[in-house]
């Protein structure tokens, strides 16, 4: 990974609709006990879907890069409410207390997994 990028904002959700459709992966990732998480991934392996929540009542943290395939594309906002900063060239995403965020990325193929 390169720099981080800051968290762009996307107009609608409908270029990121295929990664919900029945069809589509969803994996449970293991962020430890505090947040819930999950990845969607459409059938082309190219879109990308991040759904983080936290269910405790203590602001909590993630890298959501090291969540998503790596590529220059922007990792963008979809859904719910998260803060971000950048720290040691990484991306650090905070949720309050009970808040969840939806992120997702688009790859233009899917030989840009890492």
């Amino acid at each position: 990974m390169t720099a981080a990028q800051l968290i762009a904002p996307t107009p609608g959700g409908a270029a990121f609709a295929s990664a919900f459709a029945t069809e589509a992966a969803l994996r449970d990732l293991d962020l430890g006990p505090a947040l819930k998480a999950d990845i969607r991934t459409n059938t082309a392996g190219t879109v990308h879907v991040l759904s983080v929540h936290n269910t405790t009542d203590e602001i909590q943290e993630f890298q959501p890069e090291a969540l998503l395939p790596q590529t220059d594309g922007p990792l963008l906002f979809l859904g719910g409410g998260s803060t971000t900063e950048e720290r040691d060239g990484r991306l650090v995403a905070r949720l309050a207390p009970h808040g969840s965020v939806q992120l997702g990325r688009i790859l233009d193929s899917p030989q840009e997994h890492a």
